[in-house]
């Protein structure tokens, strides 16, 4: 069962001043993983507490925990929803199961997309009235990029893994965006700049998305994917947000509203 509703305010102002209503905007908001408290695991309905428990590692269980607390508190401020009463719909529309597919709000009737991503210690999520896929890396884990999933060209510009994680991030947000994940390969994919180069044709037209890089602290890179022109964006640290939800959540004032 979810949080007692009321909690946790359902229309921060701050959250309502970014989560403009122009079709043209985009919100990402972020914050460090170490920042959103165990308490707030109230804000998560019931199936989402049991897909926290079935996480075997410590350090994932609580990245899954601050992105969807994140992305309860920034939707609940852009619909006048209360954060704990949102729910969402997880039907895949390529296969139509229930479990994997790109989540939707269906509390809030016709709302706004949303899409979030979470490693090391920070999560990400981003709000747009247009299809929206967001995807962030690491760049300082040293790994060993996985230049399979680059073309001929990309793999040209790539001199370090910071080079992979910036290409990489793009063709995962894209991805996101049409809710295929890595259903397609993601050399199919061109990703120079902010339009796609190359597109398979089941996703459209490389004019049909723009991309956007995001500026996140430090080491972290990250690129955001909206169908449609290149969106008015911007980006919002989330730890005042997450403190003021979690100060109400701990002095049980069960009826504050924004």
């Amino acid at each position: 069962m979810a949080g007692p509703l009321g909690t946790v305010p359902a229309a921060d102002p701050a959250v309502r001043a970014a989560g403009r209503s122009e079709a043209s905007a985009a919100d990402v908001w972020y914050v460090g993983v170490d920042q959103v408290p165990e308490s707030l695991a109230v804000l998560l309905d019931d199936r989402d507490r049991a897909r926290g428990r079935r996480i075997l590692r410590e350090a994932d269980r609580q990245r899954f925990l601050a992105a969807w607390v994140l992305a309860r508190l920034v939707l609940g401020g852009r619909t006048g929803v209360d954060p704990a009463a949102l729910s969402f719909d997880r039907t895949c529309a390529h296969c139509g199961d229930l479990t994997h597919g790109k989540p939707v709000v269906e509390t809030a009737g016709a709302g706004p997309d949303f899409s979030l991503s979470h490693v090391g210690g920070l999560a990400v999520v981003a709000v747009s009235d247009r299809a929206v896929g967001i995807d962030i890396e690491d760049a300082a884990t040293g790994e060993q990029p996985l230049t399979s999933a680059l073309t001929e060209r990309e793999r040209a510009t790539c001199a370090s893994y910071a080079d992979f994680a910036r290409l990489w991030t793009r063709k995962e947000a894209l991805l996101k965006a049409v809710g295929k994940g890595l259903g397609i390969h993601p050399r199919r994919i061109e990703v120079l700049d902010s339009t796609p180069a190359a597109l398979p044709e089941e996703l459209g037209r490389s004019g049909d998305f723009a991309l956007c890089d995001l500026p996140l602290p430090a080491p972290y890179v990250g690129a955001l994917a909206v169908r449609g022109p290149r969106p008015d964006l911007s980006v919002h640290e989330g730890a005042e947000l997450v403190g003021e939800a979690a100060r109400l959540v701990c002095g049980g004032r069960s009826s504050v509203r924004g």
